[in-house]
């Protein structure tokens, strides 16, 4: 099919099955709260309706948010305007950071770097320096990051901010492609990029389609479609503000700790305007174990549950439009989904245990009309999603923050001062079992699962009365699909190991191993700071202490090989791998360029405009 003829279809399908399948729904569930519910059993039958409708809300909240994308052009640049970059900082490595600056010293729109250490560390100013970044610290920690970027706000005066992770990599043309916007527009506030991260096998990123992670749909769908009703809000980095708007609403707020999120809110209550650009401009770490993925969520849902809930909630503060509430209110709707999970995965034991089924109406009727409701829903959210859609993933990582989220609701219910923690960066070895303790709390629900669906069957073979065969069937394939997702997810979290420190990059170099007189041609399959993997013609001798003559596209770069980690025979010749000394000077700058600002491009999630 041509390529036109393709987009139309697609266009087409985005225009009809959405709405076909929200009249489907709505049918559905007035049918279900009319015909089909069990008075014998309240409790259960309410559950079971409450968690499909949520499901029905979320389906015509995600129609509303995406129905519409905007995707900007990139206005040029205009010249001669101030701008500062911020690193915020407290306790990240000296690498992730160095690797932040060489990016930041390379973005070539005339700019001042400070690096805002509230680590108040000595030997970050001497890094600073090399890479001609100002160095910034204040005399306490008051208010976290918000805090920290505040302070900078007092002590610099750029017109515009680009604000950086302490991890996030800036591409050398970030500016260029982001300040054209702000002369365009006087109002527009704040200009929000795609997170993206370098390290592509981190805990929330897809292992059989590693272009694809967790926040892939709400960056590359939802982000866009918030443009539409300028909803599109502050994500903390990589983004650039203009500091008069900041200034307006009293700098970054401070009183939750999603302080991009409420900054967002404030902004659009004093009618400023945002923008999301779906364009890779910077890369960062994605939290590469369990545990730092499930404290940044926890963070960021208990930040947003803080929002909602208080006097400067979106649904109510005064100053937005209806399409900014209604969009406001789709994206909390994601930190309510636990309640949903945890009704549906409760359900089936519930079940077995009382002998009561939730729905009064016969199965041989529920069930063509609930597969159905199914799915509708997913070809739904499969066309709106313009092919990042992940149906068995997205229901794993559900599972895998459902803890975190649930957590979250707690704190707010029964409030204790709050704790500012940064997401991990740092990988150390021996994480395992750290992760594993982690995941106490899915594997009980599996083993909860299990035995409602051993239960089950046994009750099947023994011809328990209490409910029908094909209501035991019924059950039992609904514990099996909810006990197999999230057996997949501890699967996901418990087979991974650490054994590097630091991410390796693939990439394909010439280079050359000098053994004294000897040399051997060979290619660099995958890259990092600290070692590679390399592919060479023949059988070399061992390689510790031979030189590395690496041929970087801009420069070469010699590196020593400590020691050998690995050799095997290949077709053709010998695959090793090898740890590097530590390289110095320009050899290493070079590399860590290299490395943060250019690779990762090679790899990077390009953007969809269908």
């Amino acid at each position: 099919m041509p390529a036109l003829g393709q987009r139309r279809w697609r266009e087409g399908a985005r225009r009809v099955v959405p709405p076909i399948a929200i009249a489907y729904v709505a049918a559905y569930l007035v049918w279900r709260a009319g015909w089909s519910l069990n008075p014998d059993a309240p409790v259960l039958s309410a559950l079971l309706w409450g968690a499909e409708a949520f499901g029905a809300a979320m389906l015509a909240s995600f129609w509303w948010m995406v129905r519409r994308p905007v995707f900007p052009q990139a206005p040029p640049a205009p010249p001669g305007l101030s701008v500062d970059i911020f690193v915020p900082t407290y306790d990240e490595d000296a690498e992730v950071l160095e690797a932040t600056l060489a990016g930041c010293a390379a973005v070539q729109y005339p700019h001042r770097t400070y690096v805002l250490d509230d680590g108040r560390r000595p030997w970050l100013a001497e890094l600073c320096q090399a890479y001609g970044a100002e160095y910034l610290t204040r005399a306490d920690t008051r208010y976290a990051k918000a805090g920290n970027l505040n302070a900078a706000l007092a002590r610099t005066s750029g017109e515009f901010i680009l604000v950086l992770d302490a991890d996030m990599v800036p591409r050398p043309e970030i500016l260029e492609r982001t300040l054209g916007f702000f002369a365009a527009d006087e109002r527009l506030a704040i200009i929000q990029l795609p997170q993206e991260f370098y390290n592509r096998n981190s805990v929330q990123h897809d292992p059989k389609h590693p272009e694809w992670h967790e926040q892939s749909l709400f960056f590359h769908v939802i982000q866009p479609g918030k443009n539409a009703s300028n909803s599109a809000f502050w994500c903390g980095s990589p983004a650039v503000l203009r500091r008069r708007a900041l200034e307006d609403v009293g700098g970054v707020a401070v009183e939750t700790v999603t302080e991009d999120l409420h900054t967002s809110v404030r902004l659009h209550a004093r009618g400023w305007k945002t923008l999301y650009v779906d364009e890779p401009l910077a890369f960062g770490v994605a939290p590469q174990t369990y545990v730092a993925y499930a404290v940044q969520r926890y963070r960021w849902a208990r930040g947003t549950w803080q929002l909602y809930l208080g006097k400067e909630s979106p649904l109510w503060i005064r100053g937005l439009t209806p399409a900014q509430r209604l969009s406001y209110l789709a994206s909390f709707l994601v930190y309510l989904e636990p309640l949903q999970k945890l009704a549906l995965v409760s359900l089936p034991p519930a079940i077995v245990l009382t002998g009561q089924l939730p729905i009064l109406a016969p199965v041989g009727l529920f069930v063509p009309l609930w597969l159905a409701y199914v799915a509708l829903t997913v070809a739904a959210v499969a066309v709106l999603s313009r092919g990042w859609f992940r149906l068995f993933p997205m229901e794993l990582y559900s599972f895998l923050r459902m803890i975190a989220f649930l957590r979250a609701m707690l704190a707010v219910a029964v409030p204790r001062p709050p704790r500012f923690r940064v997401t991990p960066k740092r990988v150390e070895r021996g994480l395992e079992s750290q992760e594993r303790r982690a995941m106490v709390w899915h594997v009980a629900v599996v083993g909860g699962l299990t035995g409602a669906l051993g239960y089950s069957v046994a009750a099947f073979l023994t011809g328990d009365a209490r409910l029908s065969p094909a209501a035991y069937a019924l059950v039992s394939f609904w514990g099996a699909y909810d006990a197999a997702i999230l057996t997949a997810a501890v699967a996901h979290v418990v087979r991974r190991r650490y054994s590097r420190t630091s991410y390796r990059f693939r990439v394909r170099l010439p280079i050359v191993l000098v053994c004294g007189a000897l040399r051997w041609q060979g290619e660099v399959l995958d890259l990092s700071l600290h070692g590679a993997r390399i592919r060479v013609a023949g059988e070399p001798p061992p390689t510790a202490g031979c030189g590395a003559l690496l041929a970087l596209p801009r420069q070469r770069v010699t590196v020593v090989v400590a020691r050998e980690a690995f050799r095997r025979r290949v077709a053709g010749g010998t695959e090793l791998g090898v740890a590097f000394a530590p390289p110095q000077g320009d050899m290493r700058r070079a590399l860590i360029e290299f490395l943060f600002v250019r690779a990762p491009l090679l790899e990077a999630v390009q953007p969809r405009a269908a």
